[in-house]
């Protein structure tokens, strides 16, 4: 009521402007009053009616522009299915008609830049349709009139309440009729308008649920209509009436309740009302009905696939699918498998988990709800026997325990840039060997384990384990060449050696041979510097007058020739001597 009120002023300040003034003024002046025609009448059960919502201006000499009001009714004896206001004495609205029939309230706020001033004013139209045998009422629960004087006068001066009786629909009594002769019948005298052809762009389809609880539907208008009659009902076959909605190109109905109505028209030319077009509409606009996820790990905190037990419907549409999201996984399930009572997710690897469950009616209403739960670990592995430096020619094992038998263990190498996983299984004892094929690059590895049973229950990762590969070194790569080639060095040096043996004993031999030689030609060198000495001194001795001094030369000359000869000869046998011995030892 404060939002309706708040507009309302709104309102007043705007239909000051077209009388000329910014003022609004408090009521001081009374007369105009709202009613509602007819205010009374007996109605059968599941037809419609029209009601008018009328204003009469009374003694306001301006008379009035504009006027707000809340109509009440008893949803359990009425709905309402349209509201016309195609022929109101406004034209300016702030609030539109509306109606609610949850609430069992019609609002509105409207003017004109006019004034009116008369008894029957028609403000707007609306159109019942009756549920249940009963008295209601129909009545104003607030209303205000302003007068056209520019100051926005409230001259409301009081209601007009309408009372109503629903009845049962009557049986028509089977009377037995004596055979009469057939009565020529009238004819008429022109053709009765066509069956309309309506269309909707909020419900094209009507086999197809929509979340649009404001319906709007057109048809096209004949140049020979006279009116047109049109209602929403409940029943397939209804009969809009004959109250004359105007001659309009489109309805819209607001606040329809959930559910499969029928849309009726027909149109009225100058011969008649003609057929009753009949469109069919489905409505749902409240979502599934809310509910709560329990998680169901059978007793067992290391389940890695819970069920998550619920239940909801939807009482309208039904229900469309499930959609089941857990972390960033998203899986849509059917309503038959969903419909079951639980959903079974997994298998999870340990940790804690929101799972959100959306729950999608046939209009794309949704529902959801979310759960928290956790998925304890398996115990972890243990690494027990592992190399520090591996030798990339050595064969890489790891051993390990765990405390679970027959399980499949997971081993990781990680290198940093690439993780590589292999799998071995534990024996009856839970000790699991893992022996690795290929070789490794040379480098540092993070190496672990982690456990995964048959259910996929997984237990975090072991204790981290540094593994370093190295090459093998230069000898252990290059052996057998190193010891071939050292072989070869030594071969070939052996022959060198034997070879300057060889050399060596036959310059021994020639030295020897040469010394021999030396020494036999320096005997007879010696043995001719004799000879030519003792020929010099013969000659010497023979020719008269040598003195003395010649005589010492002659001696000196023989005496240093057998010096050097002694001389020579000794180093010649030393040297002979020295390549015996030498021969000597090299043949030990």
């Amino acid at each position: 009521m404060k939002r309706f009120f708040t507009k309302s002023l709104l309102f007043i300040f705007t239909m000051s402007l077209f009388a000329g003034s910014f003022s609004v003024s408090p009521a001081n002046a009374a007369g105009a009053t709202l009613f509602l025609s007819p205010s009374s009448g007996t109605y059968t059960v599941n037809k419609s009616f029209s009601v008018k919502v009328l204003v009469n201006s009374g003694d306001v000499s301006d008379g009035v522009n504009a006027s707000e009001g809340v109509i009440k009714y008893d949803p359990a004896f009425l709905t309402v299915s349209k509201l016309n206001d195609s022929s109101s004495i406004f034209k300016l609205w702030t609030t539109d008609p509306t109606f609610s029939n949850s609430a069992g309230t019609i609002t509105y706020g409207g003017g004109s830049p006019g004034s009116y001033k008369g008894t029957a004013g028609e403000i707007f139209s609306i159109t019942f349709t009756t549920k249940k045998v009963g008295e209601t009422t129909v009545q104003f629960n607030s209303g205000i009139i302003l007068a056209a004087d520019g100051k926005g006068t409230n001259v409301f001066g009081g209601f007009g309440n309408a009372k109503f009786t629903i009845k049962e629909a009557e049986e028509k009594k089977k009377e037995v009729k004596k055979p009469k002769k057939e009565e020529p019948k009238e004819e008429i005298k022109g053709i009765l308008p066509p069956l309309p052809d309506v269309s909707s762009k909020t419900h094209p389809k009507d086999d197809v649920w929509v979340s649009n609880n404001n319906p709007e539907f057109s048809w096209k208008v004949l140049s020979d209509l006279t009116g047109v009659s049109y209602s929403i009902t409940g029943d397939e076959k209804s009969d809009p009436g004959d109250a004359n909605d105007g001659i309009v190109e489109s309805a819209k109905f607001d606040n329809q309740e959930d559910g499969e109505w029928y849309f009726h028209i027909k149109y009225q030319n100058r011969y008649g009302w003609g057929q009753i077009a009949h469109t069919k509409f489905l409505v749902d606009v409240t979502a599934p009905e809310a509910f709560v996820i329990k998680v169901d790990d059978g007793g067992d905190v290391t389940n890695p696939t819970p069920k998550l037990v619920f239940s909801t419907k939807d009482k309208t549409s039904g229900i469309k699918q499930y959609e089941i999201l857990t972390g960033v996984e998203k899986v849509q399930v059917n309503p038959s498998d969903g419909g079951k009572g639980y959903y079974q997710v997994g298998p999870l690897t340990p940790g804690e988990y929101i799972t959100t469950i959306s729950v999608t009616d046939f209009a794309d209403n949704v529902s959801s709800s979310s759960v928290k739960y956790i998925v304890d670990a398996l115990k972890s592995p243990i690494i027990t026997d592992i190399p520090k430096i591996l030798n990339r020619k050595e064969e890489f094992i790891i051993r390990g325990t765990s405390f679970y038998p027959r399980v499949t263990v997971k081993v990781f190498i990680d290198d940093g840039d690439e993780r590589q996983e292999f799998v071995v299984d534990t024996d009856d004892s839970g000790n699991w060997s893992y022996f690795h094929k290929g070789k490794l690059e040379n480098g540092s590895y993070d190496v672990y384990a982690r456990i995964m049973d048959k259910r996929g229950a997984e237990s975090l990762d072991s204790s981290r384990h540094i593994l370093s590969v190295v090459s093998p070194s230069i000898v252990e790569n290059y052996g057998w060449l190193i010891i071939l080639i050292l072989l070869i060095v030594i071969a070939v040096l052996i022959l060198y050696i034997l070879y300057l043996e060889k050399q060596h004993n036959e310059e021994k031999t020639r030295i020897l041979i040469e010394t021999h030689e030396v020494k036999a030609k320096l005997s007879k060198i010696f043995a001719a510097l004799r000879e030519e000495v003792d020929e010099l001194i013969e000659l010497a001795d023979k020719r008269p007058g040598l003195s003395e001094s010649e005589r010492r030369v002659k001696e000196k000359l023989q005496e240093s020739l057998d010096i050097s000869e002694e001389f020579i000869n000794k180093e010649v046998e030393d040297v002979e001597k020295e390549i015996k011995i030498k021969q000597k030892k090299s043949k030990k």
